[in-house]
């Protein structure tokens, strides 16, 4: 049993780490930055610990995506309107958690 929460502390802390250093990394489009922002405050304020690690990896997948459609030319145009869709799926997630987003 102690060594479960070894383990449980040591992804804590390794997702609040990891969360923290991508945090600073932008999309370059403010809606899907603002957006990332809030997500990232709501999970790390308000989901309990036991959920925290599916849902930074969600984000951590989400700014990966949005990052990628950013940097290419063709897609960035429609990038803004693909956050909003996908931030308000992903908004009803968190609902539960009581995350309130702008």
């Amino acid at each position: 049993m102690v060594s479960r929460l070894a383990l449980a502390l040591a992804v804590g802390v390794l997702v609040h780490v990891s969360g923290a250093a991508r945090s600073t990394e932008t999309i370059g489009i403010p809606d899907c930055d603002q957006f990332i922002t809030s997500y990232e405050a709501c999970v790390t304020t308000k989901v309990p610990a036991d959920h925290r690690v599916t849902f930074t990896q969600q984000v951590a997948q989400l700014r990966a995506s949005w990052k990628s459609l950013a940097e290419n030319p063709q897609t960035r145009a429609q990038l803004e309107q693909v956050c909003r869709t996908q931030g308000a799926q992903m908004r009803r997630g968190l609902e539960p958690f009581g995350c309130t987003f702008q």
